[in-house]
């Protein structure tokens, strides 16, 4: 997928779909705060994954969507969608990334 960012787990171009997910919390200060998630579907990261796998099998078989597969392939990519979930944020991810910027790292 050309403007889409390299799939954050594995660092490569391999993202297949990008599902993205409107999601709202309240912050600190008691506001609501709305704002979307994004879960990737990526062809080396999820290939083992039960729900994913057939989507990357399908992929790595045909390249591209062909017209007489195309209920076939919505169907799996609507499965995927029904269980997809965005990946929990990282509580150490802020303190990792200033340590890293001390260090000169960033």
């Amino acid at each position: 997928m050309t403007g889409d960012p390299p799939c954050p787990r594995c660092r490569t171009d391999s993202v297949l779909a990008v599902l993205r997910l409107p999601r709202t919390w309240t912050n600190a200060s008691g506001n609501e705060v709305r704002g979307v998630s994004e879960v990737l579907l990526c062809a080396r990261c999820d290939a083992g994954d039960p729900v994913a796998g057939p989507i990357v099998a399908y992929f790595a078989g045909h390249g591209r969507v062909r017209p007489e597969h195309t209920a076939e392939l919505a169907r799996a990519l609507r499965h995927w969608a029904d269980r997809a979930r965005p990946p929990r944020p990282d509580e150490n991810a802020p303190a990792a990334e200033t340590e890293a910027s001390y260090r000169g790292d960033l």
